[in-house]
């Protein structure tokens, strides 16, 4: 066999065969060869939209699934654990031996628990479940811890607890003036309530009027009774003066209040909306020149006293 060297008609026909496949063959080989491409990261502060979902989720609201035999059971709050809560209660007078603690979970029904001071006021509650708690104190019938502390211990947490009762062995005292301010030089209707709060068993403190409560002005300046200054509580525990006012501003009455025969008299300082005087005027001059000063107001009152508010 011989070899020839291709003719020039040879060439004319393979090489416009062989040239498409050159290039095919050099795409080829330069698509196998992965780009290096630096990981390019959004500046700071710039957030990119999330990427668009490529499909619908699918929906399975419409699929039924087989029942399975029992019964669901839910684990009941436990009552007892290893918190611990302990203090002291004190009122006015220092320690209170013998007050109530009531300590409540709060959490389905859980009776409170009452725990007892000691005789140097103190109380004490191991044992119990962590969780929120309301906690408050009160002897009845005169002292009681109207804000309760509300707090969430740990299960094995130990806490120191002390609460302050208030007493309510005094009368409660409210006062009210018709008309409301009182006008100078003009009849007053002066009316105190007489209440008496006591704490009931279960260390609320409720309020009942006093009938028959004796009640007697001592000392009211700036104002003038208009009849007689002392009186006897209604049934609603309410005494009613008439009275006039003689001083713009005044705004206080002492009064003695003696709720029965059997007990001392009570003094105590009321106030009212301050006495107002309706003559007061108020009044502005300015000058219409131009380039005078800005305008000034002046008060101006018919009666002596300070200038109403």
């Amino acid at each position: 066999m011989t070899l020839r060297w291709p003719s020039l008609a040879d060439l004319r026909i393979a090489i416009p065969i062989a040239l498409p496949l050159v290039v095919l063959s050099v795409f080829v080989l330069r698509g196998c060869d992965t780009a290096e491409v630096p990981l390019l990261q959004p500046p700071s502060g710039v957030t990119l939209p999330p990427a668009a979902a490529t499909s619908a989720p699918v929906d399975l609201t419409g699929v039924q699934l087989a029942g399975v035999d029992g019964t669901t059971t839910i684990e009941a709050v436990r009552t007892t654990g290893t918190a611990h809560l302990s203090g002291s209660v004190n009122g006015p007078q220092g320690p209170v031996p013998g007050a109530t603690v009531r300590v409540e979970h709060l959490v389905d029904d859980h009776p409170p628990i009452d725990v007892l001071t000691g005789a140097d006021g103190r109380w004490d509650l191991p044992n119990i479940a962590g969780g929120r708690y309301r906690v408050r104190s009160f002897l009845a019938p005169t002292l009681a811890q109207t804000e309760p502390e509300i707090f969430f211990i740990l299960d094995g947490e130990q806490r120191s607890l002390d609460l302050t009762v208030e007493s309510f062995a005094q009368l409660a005292l409210a006062a009210a003036v018709a008309p409301d301010p009182p006008q100078l030089n003009q009849p007053v209707t002066f009316v105190v309530r007489v209440a008496r709060k006591t704490v009931d068993p279960s260390g609320v403190v409720q309020s009942q009027p006093v009938p028959g409560a004796a009640v007697a002005l001592t000392n009211a300046p700036g104002w003038q009774a208009r009849g007689s200054a002392s009186t006897v509580a209604d049934g609603n525990g309410d005494a009613v003066f008439t009275l006039e006012c003689r001083s713009a501003g005044a705004a206080q009455l002492q009064v003695s209040v003696r709720p029965t025969l059997s007990e001392p008299p009570q003094v105590a300082t009321l106030e009212v909306s301050p006495c107002a005087d309706p003559t007061a005027t108020t009044t502005t001059t300015a000058t219409a020149s131009s380039g005078a000063p800005p305008p000034t107001s002046t008060q101006t009152s018919s009666a002596s006293g300070p200038p109403p508010n």
